[in-house]
């Protein structure tokens, strides 16, 4: 199948996909299940997009939709990462210290805060007016050639933007090394997922493979982001100098998810086993 031919489907696909999970969300925004799903049906289109641009050249036509997309992604992002916050600690800390629980209820209120916002922008009319313009000429050599050509290459200088993170992020006192890194796996993943159908080799086991390293740095990212803010709250709010039972269970949660990404990742060969052989020409 020619590129423009093959990224044109799988684009309507996923447009679909986002308008439904769109309405969802809209109907329910303090649903986690919904804004979840919302924001992966987004990133998905987000990574067509930047897929097709790179093997058809950019077009104007999707210019706004990708910008309309980015902007309710804040938003989005800010009440999902409200909830993460909210779950890990009913998860890790039933009980804790005083300055736990104030900070429970600050990421609790950050919760309600941010859900109203989101209610307010889904239903505002530029949202529900949101359209998915799927061009179907090439702006680029690539509309005349083969989608299975172009994708190896594509995904090679993707891998290769991950894998100049690894040897930063193995320090775990270096947490914005292993965040780049994450983001950079991020953009892998999401194209690769574009681009799987093109693979005869790749399966749902390749797919879930990529999920489960992307969950694990995401998971290491959590913690980091929740002790950051955890220790600067107690610090700087409450005046208190002694790390909370809360801080306490995160630390050994980042360090035990840490000691598993060493194991997975900890050498080039072993990240290249994530990365699989699936994708090579």
């Amino acid at each position: 199948m020619e590129a423009a031919a093959f990224l044109e489907d799988s684009g309507r696909a996923r447009a679909a996909r986002c308008r439904v999970c769109l309405k969802r969300a809209a109907a329910d925004p303090a649903s986690d299940e919904a804004i979840h799903d919302l924001r992966v049906a987004i990133r998905r289109i987000l990574a067509w997009i930047a897929v097709r641009n790179a093997l058809l050249g950019p077009d104007p036509r999707l210019r706004d939709a990708r910008t309309s997309l980015r902007a309710l992604m804040a938003p989005l992002g800010k009440l999902r990462d409200a909830h993460v916050k909210r779950d890990w600690i009913r998860k890790i800390v039933p009980e804790g210290d005083e300055p736990s629980y104030a900070f429970a209820v600050q990421v609790a209120s950050d919760v309600l805060r941010w859900e109203a916002r989101v209610q307010k922008r889904l239903g505002a009319r530029s949202t529900r007016r949101l359209r998915f313009p799927f061009p179907k000429g090439a702006g680029g050599l690539g509309g005349q050639l083969e989608a299975a050509i172009l994708a190896p290459d594509l995904l090679g200088r993707l891998e290769c933007e991950v894998s100049k993170h690894l040897a930063a992020a193995l320090d775990p006192a270096h947490p914005e090394a292993l965040h780049r890194m994450r983001l950079a796996f991020k953009k892998y993943r999401y194209a690769a997922e574009v681009l799987l159908p093109l693979f005869p080799k790749a399966t749902e086991e390749t797919a879930n493979r990529l999920h489960a390293f992307q969950t694990l740095l995401g998971t290491i990212h959590d913690c980091d982001v929740i002790l950051a803010e955890a220790q600067a709250f107690r610090r700087d709010i409450l005046g208190v100098a002694m790390e909370s039972v809360l801080e306490t269970a995160f630390r050994r949660l980042r360090e035990e998810r840490f000691r598993e990404f060493h194991e997975i990742a900890g050498t080039p060969e072993s990240l290249a086993g994530v990365f699989g052989t699936e994708f090579r020409p």
